[in-house]
Order: structure tokens, then sequence, then C-alpha cells
């Protein structure tokens, strides 16, 4: 088995494993930010965040997989580039922590971005998050 191999069965279980720890994170936690600016409506907070936590999926799912390639060395032959396979333990483990590494950032980015649409919601009136807490 070739090291690129070895690679692509290191990157795949890590990304998803990243993407659905933090999407259901996000998901758990999100629900009481959701019912407050929805005002206390429970089913419309719940549906919002099942969708903002598809979508989170979709995201990063894509993300993961548009960066799985792994192409080292790139030179030219001819007129069409030619890459090669990871050759080393070592440049197998590189390759990884630049593919995690920006993975990472990527997921990271989609979180903020998840609480900054979270933020741009309306915000309800003092009196309806009193209500809210009671119901809590």
């Amino acid at each position: 088995m070739n090291y690129n191999v070895i690679a692509y069965l290191v990157y795949i279980p890590v990304t998803l494993g990243l993407s659905i720890w933090i999407a259901r994170t996000l998901h758990k936690n999100s629900k009481v930010f959701l019912i407050d600016a929805f005002k206390g409506r429970d089913l419309a907070a719940t549906a919002t965040n099942n969708l903002l936590q598809t979508g989170f999926y979709l995201l990063a799912f894509g993300c993961s997989f548009m960066k799985m390639r792994i192409r080292e060395n790139p030179r030219w032959e001819g007129n069409r580039m030619v890459y090669d396979y990871l050759h080393t333990t070592q440049q197998t483990i590189e390759e990884l922590a630049i593919k995690l590494g920006s993975f990472t950032l990527i997921l990271g980015l989609l979180l903020f971005l998840n609480f900054f649409i979270m933020l741009m919601l309306p915000k309800p009136k003092v009196q309806q998050v009193q209500n809210i807490n009671e119901q809590i």
C-alpha cells in the first residue's frame, strides 16, 4: 500500500469525525439562542437549528472532499503537469498536517459564521426573554 492511500485512510475519518462532532455541539448549544431569537416559538427554532446543522454538514463535508486530493512534487513532462506520490512517512505526516490544519481552520470559520448568523437574528424584548426563561 502506498503512502497516499494511508494518508487518505487517515484523512477521511478524521475530517468526517471532526465535522460531525462540531455540528452536533453547535446543534446542541445553539437551540437556546434560536428559541430566544424566535420569541419562544420552539418549532421554528428547532426547524432552523436543524437546517443550520444540515448546511454545516454540507459545507464541511464538501470542503473536506474538495481538499482530499494529495498532489506531491508537481513537475512538467512535455506539455502536462505530472504529480508524484508520497514516498516517505515524513512526507505523509507533513501532508496530513497541512490538510487537517487547513480543514480545521475552515471548520472554525464555519462555526463563527454560524454564530454571526445567530447574532444577526432580531432580538426579542426583555419581557419576551423573561417569558422564555420561565418556560425553560
